[in-house]
């Protein structure tokens, strides 16, 4: 279940994929071979350094009040306060009042997740008829390879493919071979992973239901496809997180209230601003592109913020499919 994303940044990262200090030996029985294998699995993690000291490189959390401009316009982000105006989002020219302040608060990652042992990237389909397995694949920079990891308290996290929102989950049966796929969310314990540092930009990733380990198949007859696997100490079952973007709750100063979007054609995907919810309409990705520039997506639909330029539509902000021009880029600083 989600939590209230209003902690603090400090405890957030100290939480977030702590370095790992302990590993200690754990004899598993090998099931069907009547021997015991003694297994190296990480039992223990540190919460005393930040994660932003160690070697994964995150992006920097956008934490405290900002303010908010259209590269293409330089206008400011705003917002109506009055229902009869929908609490709708708008561009508006500097007037320095809290109007045009914004509380950001970061509640996610995003990152790409590479295989330690081969540095093939996780993807996964997109149809059924490939059951939406995850797999590993060569780098394609699309959002078939970007994952959202949404924080829930003690390492665990739920894991989301950025192109289309689903959540990461793994069939708990060896005739389905443990596979690990992506399925609309559920709210239970198949669909959240824990993940622990092990240093030197290696981590682990289990599945909270079952206790076991994400591996990977190695060659093409298999599909390169994921699946879960007891402990096995090397590197098939270690993976490297590199951070390319965050994800934040946005509110407005004046009021507190938090930035929310239409998803229907006919109110034109405007922004408004709404009473908190615990969900993704209310979630947004952030990633820099330098400069204090930023694109800016709703996560429950992954369409990125723009904003009409002209009077008489109200200079109103709504999302749009990506266009890949200054309409759609955002400086965002300090205020």
């Amino acid at each position: 279940m989600f939590k209230d994303p209003m902690y603090s940044n400090d405890s957030a990262d100290k939480a977030l994929l702590p370095g790992l200090q302990n590993m200690t030996r754990r004899q598993t029985l090998m099931a069907g071979a009547g021997l015991l294998a003694a297994t190296a699995i990480p039992t223990s993690a540190s919460h005393a350094s930040s994660l932003a000291g160690n070697d994964v490189g995150l992006i920097a959390a956008l934490k405290g009040r900002y303010t908010i401009r259209q590269l293409s316009t330089g206008r400011y982000v705003d917002a109506h306060e009055t229902a009869n105006q929908d609490f709708g989002l708008v561009t508006r020219p500097w007037q320095n009042n809290n109007t045009q302040r914004w509380l950001l608060d970061p509640v996610g990652h995003i990152f790409t997740i590479q295989q330690a042992s081969n540095g093939r990237y996780v993807d996964a389909h997109e149809t059924a008829n490939q059951d939406f397995r995850l797999v590993t694949r060569t780098w394609q920079n699309n959002d078939t390879q970007r994952w959202v990891a949404i924080h829930l308290g003690n390492n665990r996290y739920t894991l989301q493919q950025l192109s289309n929102g689903r959540y990461v989950d793994a069939h708990e049966s060896a005739n389905q071979d443990f596979r690990l796929v992506t399925r609309p969310w559920q709210n239970d314990n198949t669909q959240r992973w824990t993940i622990l540092h092990l240093g030197n930009n290696r981590y682990t990733l289990r599945q909270l239901s079952s206790g076991r380990y994400v591996d990977a198949h190695e060659t093409a007859t298999d599909d390169y496809r994921l699946v879960t696997r007891p402990a096995q100490n090397n590197t098939t079952q270690f993976w490297i997180l590199k951070s390319i973007g965050r994800v934040h709750t946005i509110r407005q100063a004046s009021n507190g209230r938090y930035v929310d979007a239409h998803e229907s054609a006919n109110q034109d995907f405007g922004l408004v601003t709404r009473p908190w919810q615990s969900n993704d309409t209310q979630r947004w990705v952030t990633i820099p592109l330098g400069n204090d520039v930023y694109t800016l997506r709703q996560l429950s639909n992954r369409r990125f913020v723009d904003a009409h330029e002209a009077s008489n539509l109200d200079f109103r902000l709504v999302t749009r499919p990506v266009q890949n021009n200054t309409t759609q880029r955002w400086i965002i600083r300090p205020s």
